[in-house]
């Protein structure tokens, strides 16, 4: 487990992640950043949504080649 400090509106918080993780988080973290040291809210929340967003777009991707799959998978049994 990896303990990090993010600043948000000039007040840290710290958040404990699985070292894994940690590491992806922080480049992450890093890019929305931008070598700024604190986020303020709007900025946060923004960034939030894009992530939603990314991560809808992945699972919409994902089951719709599960279908695929499954529909091929289908017409190779009959």
């Amino acid at each position: 487990m990896k303990k990090i400090t993010l600043t948000i509106s000039s007040r840290d918080y710290t958040i404990t992640l699985d070292d894994d993780f940690a590491k992806f988080f922080e480049d992450d973290w890093q890019n929305l950043m931008g070598g700024r040291q604190f986020i303020e809210p709007k900025e946060l929340l923004n960034a939030f949504i894009e992530k939603c967003y990314e991560n809808y777009s992945t699972l919409k991707a994902v089951k719709n080649l599960a279908t695929d799959i499954e529909e091929t998978l289908k017409r190779e049994e009959r």
